[in-house]
């Protein structure tokens, strides 16, 4: 009996030895099972974190990049400060030059109208002084050279074969639209009178007679010239401008009333 109670006892320690030994081995089991997971937890945290940490990287990459732009844009934010004050200080520069031109030039206008109106002036107190010196004398001087210069110029026409001859109405236009002393300016020392002693002389050289037409005003004078055409008559001309002029005692030209006028031949 004691026997088989020490065979049963001898069991059951080996049932409680094997069960023991189950539990361990399945604790331990249970804790590789752990530290596995706990292991691969670890990986992912070191992986996750190594792709932190290269993130944190590139960012503090493009952060000192981004400093750096910063940097040279505030640098050239400074340089085109500078650069616009410089303008406006020579756009405030300029703006000066530019008032004080004006006022120059509003100066040197004025000075302008009033030598304009001086040489306005000059020339009406010319043409009248003219007018009167030439009225005074035109008779005087006519009659005692008229005589002997004619003399004098047929004779010197016969020995040269040169005669002067009435033009046609056609080779009087053509001389006129040819000829050149239009070109010429009206200056205080180029008047009318010039523009008709060069015209009447160009005329002369291709054997046209040409006439001074004297042109009295009430307080002036004027003179163009005239060709007395063998087919149409007498036609005037404008030397300054080459206009063919119809002009008479009492009508207008020039926008003043003609007093008087006469031709030389």
């Amino acid at each position: 009996m004691l026997l088989l109670e020490e065979q049963l006892m001898g069991e059951k320690k080996l049932v409680a030895a094997g069960l023991i030994c189950i539990v361990l081995v399945v604790g331990l089991i249970g804790a590789l099972m752990v530290l596995n997971q706990k292991e691969a937890e670890m990986q992912i945290k070191t992986q996750q974190l190594a792709v932190i940490e290269n993130e944190k990287n590139i960012l503090e990459t493009q952060v000192s990049s981004l400093q750096t732009q910063t940097s040279s844009l505030t640098d050239e934010v400074n340089t085109l400060e500078g650069q616009v004050s410089t303008l406006q200080s020579e756009k405030g520069t300029l703006e000066a030059q530019v008032t004080s031109l004006q006022s120059e030039t509003t100066a040197l206008n004025d000075e302008v109208g009033v030598l304009e109106s001086q040489v306005l002036t000059l020339q009406d107190e010319v043409i009248k002084s003219y007018a009167l010196g030439y009225s005074e004398g035109e008779f005087e001087g006519h009659q005692l050279g008229y005589d002997e210069g004619y003399v004098q110029g047929v004779e010197d026409l016969s020995k040269t074969g040169w005669y002067l001859r009435d033009p046609t109405y056609e080779e009087a236009i053509d001389f006129i639209n040819s000829d050149t002393t239009d070109e010429h300016k009206y200056t205080p020392s180029y008047v009318c009178y010039d523009f008709t002693a060069d015209f009447s002389r160009n005329a002369v050289q291709l054997n046209y007679r040409c006439g001074f037409v004297y042109i009295e005003f009430v307080d002036s004078a004027h003179a163009i010239a005239c060709f007395n055409t063998t087919d149409q008559g007498l036609i005037y001309v404008e030397p300054q401008n080459d206009e063919v002029v119809t002009i008479a005692v009492g009508q207008s030209y020039l926008g003043q009333v003609v007093t008087d006028m006469g031709i030389i031949w």
